[in-house]
C-alpha cells in the first residue's frame, strides 16, 4: 500500500474529499472502509490511504472523542457526512501534528458546508475546537 505524502499544491484538500467519499460510501452501503478504498478504480493518493487506514485502526478512540464532546448528540444521530468529516479531522488532529489545528478545522468546516448543511459547519467547528484542545496539548 502506498505511503508518504501527497504531491502537488492543494492535493490534501482533494485527499480529504476522496476519503470523505470512501467513508460515506462504506457507511451507506454497510461495508468496511478498507474494502471500499481497495475497490477504487484509480489508486488514490497515499494520504487517502493514511486517512482511511488510520480511521480503521483508531475508530474506537476517534468515535469516543466525538461522542464525548458532542453534547446531547449520539454518533448514530449525526448525519453520515458529518460523522465522516469529523472522523477524518479527528484522525488528523491525533496522527498528523504537522498539520495545524486551524487547517484541520477549516478544511473540515469547508467540507461540511459543501456536502452537508449550514448548521453542520457550526457543529463541526465547535466540536473539533473542543477535541483539538484535548488531543493537542
Amino acid at each position: 500500500m502506498p505511503s508518504g505524502s501527497s504531491s502537488g499544491f492543494g492535493s490534501r484538500r482533494e485527499d480529504r474529499e476522496t476519503a470523505l467519499g470512501i467513508l460515506y460510501a462504506a457507511e451507506t452501503q454497510g461495508r468496511e472502509n478498507l474494502e471500499v478504498l481497495n475497490e477504487q478504480p484509480v489508486n488514490p493518493e497515499s494520504y487517502v490511504y493514511d486517512l482511511i487506514e488510520g480511521i480503521a485502526s483508531k475508530r474506537e478512540e476517534i468515535d469516543s472523542l466525538i461522542e464525548s464532546n458532542a453534547e446531547e448528540w449520539r454518533l448514530e444521530r449525526m448525519p453520515v457526512v458529518d460523522r465522516a468529516v469529523l472522523r477524518v479531522a479527528v484522525l488528523e488532529l491525533i496522527n498528523f501534528p504537522e498539520t495545524s489545528i486551524a487547517t484541520v478545522i477549516n478544511e473540515a468546516v469547508e467540507l461540511a458546508g459543501e456536502y452537508s448543511t449550514e448548521n453542520s459547519k457550526r457543529f463541526v467547528n465547535g466540536l473539533l475546537s473542543e477535541i483539538a484542545d484535548q488531543v493537542r496539548k
